[in-house]
């Protein structure tokens, strides 16, 4: 093989490297519109143990709506901490599901992952953690 034929050879190969690294880049481009597409239209529903209250809540927070069953107005005074906690629920499981996107997306021990799971644990503590922190 002479010098020229070697040198089209590694050019060959390194154009093939190229290709597929703007396949892959194209591949992760997409995945990351999916996952934004689904953050901004994701939503979660949480019903109290009780079911008198029923919450749907965006990935950032904001409530959507409240529901109150037919059996909430017999006892409307104790309502408060109730829908409280609803809604607590209904925003972690809402940012859930965007992380759990994520996760499979970016794979579950990526940096940006863990950096936008530490804000969720901040902004949304779990249901079992009794400060309401922000929301």
């Amino acid at each position: 093989m002479s010098d020229d034929d070697a040198l089209l050879a590694s050019m060959a190969v390194l154009n093939a490297k190229i290709d597929a690294q703007i396949a892959q880049s194209q591949v992760l481009a997409d995945e990351s519109a999916r996952v934004a597409a689904e953050a901004t239209q994701a939503t979660a529903t949480v019903t109290s143990p009780d079911g008198r209250i029923t919450v749907v809540a965006l990935p950032t927070g904001a409530i959507t709506a409240v529901r109150l069953s037919s059996e909430a107005e017999d006892d409307a005074g104790d309502l408060g901490p109730v829908i409280t906690a609803t809604i607590a629920k209904a925003q972690r499981a809402a940012a859930d599901v965007v992380l759990e996107s994520m996760a499979q997306t970016l794979g579950a021990e990526s940096g940006l992952v863990a950096a936008v799971r530490r804000d969720v644990d901040a902004a949304f503590p779990a249901s079992d953690d009794s400060s309401l922190g922000y929301r």
